[in-house]
């Protein structure tokens, strides 16, 4: 679209001579002068002054004609002789008359100059009257005082003075004038260039909002598949999070008792045997990780991975990975290399996350090769750590090499397949690489070997570069521009600001929806400052049980007059059980550090503790872990929830581990039962369960709103209508619109 606009500036050089008096009114009053004169001198009785005022009028007639004739010959020139002709004739009046007064009216000449001409040329003409009236002498039959000169004068002068300050302030109106109209004249410029700016602004936007359309109707269709891959994910990761962390707690445990006290299994360890059942420890404490992992990448894929980023000593971390795996290097007689660069600095990261991807590279290729070695090769290229890990096995083939780094991916081949492992660990690292801001690959060949290949930064990285949807592929098509130009109504998004010092709430409600905006603020600063940028539907606070919930709306209505406030209580899914009473929650595997600490933090000294789980193992497990710690512990075993609530009936605690997962009574009915009898208070209870708390659902019990001052009976009514509408469809489709 091509705008053509016309820029016609009007000219405000002429505003100060529109201020001033046309020439034509002063010869229509010199010829009215001259009328009345004539009049005048037909009255009069006196033939003298008949003679004078005749004379007069005659005078008055020719020059009212001759300033016509130059006025219309010569507009210039006739506007100075209007001005200065009535000097001519005010001198042969008093001439003629022989009245000295007459002098005072030589003012005229002066107030028409100014109103004809300007201030300057009637200072001009006051000094030509003035001149004039000093050189006047009496005449024959004519007497000329010096007081009539004075008062002349003072009548000329005070008149100039006067008319000079009653133009002053209309001058400089008048250049105030011209100066904001200059000023309005070059706003209306810019704005002629701004609105064809937006004009074709509006356009492009028109066209990129199509396309927008286009993009937005294949994510909907990708999106649905992706999220049946979802829920497949999600539940082989519950399925086999319980089966994992039980068994594993019970092996982690059993090492970690048989290295640090052999003696209460009656033997004594041989150097070798220590060391390598400390090779079983560690592997052990990592296959414990990787089990959380798997949980991780349903977090990572929902922006919920929390990094724990330090200075890391990029060398030590390949280190202590390749003495993980050096057992089974040892074992099939493979060579290890590790090259590692002189001047590699300290890098930011999660030294865990960063561990368990050359752990895994590592592993992957100690599994698959058969002959030969692995290299590893630790670099400093342009800013960025660079980790190699290459291997001399099979290689991998293009089609899967493709495909390696999806999840359950596990090759085409038999020689990938039949080597076990659940397909998840390249798509975790690759995950956890990008999280840090990196990049990982791989180059391979068929018979000759894999190399790994992955950069991390070494200072902190700018921001997030793992954004929600980097499993779609851009494939979009551009079209050329046949759109219209104004935005599709649905396009514009429900902004919520959301409230919540700890903010877990927006990335809840984002899961929900990608429909609406929630912006996430930590203080009523941040909710002010995110209102200034933009209007939200309503502010969104997450109450605490130890927040004052009155005291918040109250605070929120005043500093955010106009905009909705809505409070909820969405607490972390770790404080269910804290808000039952118990002290906190530990997840299987749960180590002797753990139970140190559960120890210290019971408030009391423990004599007494209440091992309560449905798995004898466990139960002997815990307690050989107390007993190391205190061998004078009194220690009860109860098998399920109805055997511990009659203990507790029986006899005081001061400490009980309770399971969750029970056949009848669980442990949440467990505590339920204990907040009930007022037990809770009297014994420190930690809840112990192979189900991480964050993979719980998020639950809010009450939900307030107000507005102002707050609600009128008919806008209550229709709140009331519209929320038990929906808290009756609880599970209906999320609508953005509908609201």
């Amino acid at each position: 679209m091509e705008l053509i606009v016309d820029r016609v500036r009007p000219s405000t050089s002429g505003l100060r001579g529109e201020l001033r008096v046309a020439p034509w009114p002063v010869t229509f009053a010199l010829l009215t002068v001259g009328v009345a004169l004539t009049i005048r001198a037909q009255t009069h009785p006196s033939l003298a002054s008949w003679s004078s005022l005749s004379n007069l009028a005659v005078l008055t007639f020719a020059v009212a004609a001759a300033d016509a004739v130059l006025l219309l010959r010569w507009p210039q020139v006739g506007t100075w002789a209007a001005a200065l002709t009535p000097i001519a004739i005010v001198v042969a009046a008093y001439r003629w008359t022989g009245v000295p007064a007459s002098l005072a009216l030589l003012f005229i000449p002066a107030l028409l100059t100014a109103g004809l001409i300007g201030l300057r040329a009637a200072w001009l003409v006051g000094v030509v009257v003035t001149a004039l009236i000093l050189s006047l002498s009496p005449g024959p039959g004519l007497s000329l005082t010096s007081a009539d000169q004075e008062i002349a004068l003072f009548v000329v002068w005070s008149g100039i003075l006067i008319i000079t300050g009653a133009y002053l302030p209309v001058y400089q109106l008048a250049e105030w004038l011209e100066r904001y109209l200059d000023d309005a004249q070059a706003r209306l410029e810019e704005a002629r260039d701004r609105r064809a700016e937006l004009g074709q602004a509006l356009s492009d936007l028109g066209h990129t909002s199509r396309q927008l359309l286009l993009a937005n109707e294949r994510t909907a269709m990708l999106r649905s598949i992706a999220e049946e891959a979802q829920e497949a994910k999600t539940r082989f990761v519950a399925r086999v999070s319980h089966e994992f962390r039980t068994p594993l707690n019970m092996i982690t445990g059993l090492v970690e008792l048989m290295v640090d006290a052999p003696h209460m299994f009656d033997v004594k360890l041989s150097p070798k045997m220590r060391e390598d059942l400390e090779v079983v420890q560690r592997n052990c404490e990592h296959l414990s990780r990787m089990v959380n992992d798997v949980l991780d990448l349903t977090r990572i894929e929902a922006d919920r991975m929390v990094l724990h980023r330090e200075r890391v000593n990029l060398a030590q971390v390949v280190e202590d990975a390749a003495a993980a795996v050096s057992p089974l290097l040892h074992n099939k007689g493979l060579k290890l290399d590790i090259t590692l660069s002189e001047d590699l600095p300290a890098v930011y990261c999660d030294r865990t996350r960063i561990q368990q991807v050359v752990l895994n590279l590592l592993s992957n290729a100690a599994r698959y090769t058969e002959r030969g070695g692995i290299t590893v090769t630790v670099t400093r290229r342009d800013g960025r750590a660079v980790v190699s890990v290459a291997d001399t096995g099979p290689g991998i083939a293009q089609r899967d090499a493709e495909r390696i780094f999806e999840p359950f991916c596990q090759g085409t081949t038999d020689i990938w397949r039949d080597r076990g492992g659940s397909g998840l660990g390249l798509s975790i690292s690759k995950q956890f690489i990008e999280l840090h801001g990196g990049h990982i690959g791989l180059e391979t060949e068929l018979g000759a070997g894999t190399t790994f290949t992955f950069d991390l930064p070494i200072d902190p990285p700018v921001g997030h570069l793992a954004p929600a949807g980097r499993h779609i592929r851009e494939e979009w098509v551009w079209r050329e521009q046949h759109v219209p130009r104004s935005l599709p109504g649905d396009l514009q998004r429900a902004r919520f600001v959301v409230y919540d010092p700890a903010d877990d709430l927006p990335g809840a409600l984002s899961r929900q929806t990608e429909d609406v905006e929630f912006v996430p603020a930590s203080d009523f600063g941040e909710v002010k400052t995110a209102l200034r940028e933009s209007p939200a539907h309503a502010v969104v606070i997450n109450v605490t049980p130890g927040d004052d919930l009155w005291g918040l709306l109250d605070m929120g209505r005043d500093r955010f007059p106009g905009t909705p406030i809505v409070a909820c209580s969405v607490p972390r899914t770790v404080e269910r059980a804290v808000s039952l009473g118990a002290r906190g929650h530990l997840v299987k595997p749960v180590t002797r550090a753990e139970i140190a600490r559960v120890l210290q933090e019971a408030g009391r000294p423990v004599k007494r503790v209440l091992l309560v789980d449905d798995d004898d193992a466990i139960l002997g497990l815990f307690e050989r872990m107390l007993q190391l710690h205190d061998p004078e512990l009194q220690i009860v075993r109860a098998s399920n929830g109805e055997s511990a609530l009659a203990n507790l009936r029986r006899a005081p605690f001061d400490l009980m581990l309770l399971d969750v997962v029970m056949p009848d009574t669980d442990g949440w009915s467990v505590l339920e039962t204990m907040a009930q009898d007022g037990i809770i208070d009297r014994v420190a209870t930690y809840v112990v369960s192979a189900q991480d708390p964050a993979d719980q659902p998020t639950l809010s019990r009450m939900i307030t709103a107000t507005i102002d001052d707050g609600l009128p009976m008919r806008a209550l009514l229709r709140c009331l209508l519209s929320v038990s509408a929906l808290l009756l469809r609880l599970e209906a489709p999320i609508d953005p619109a509908s609201g």
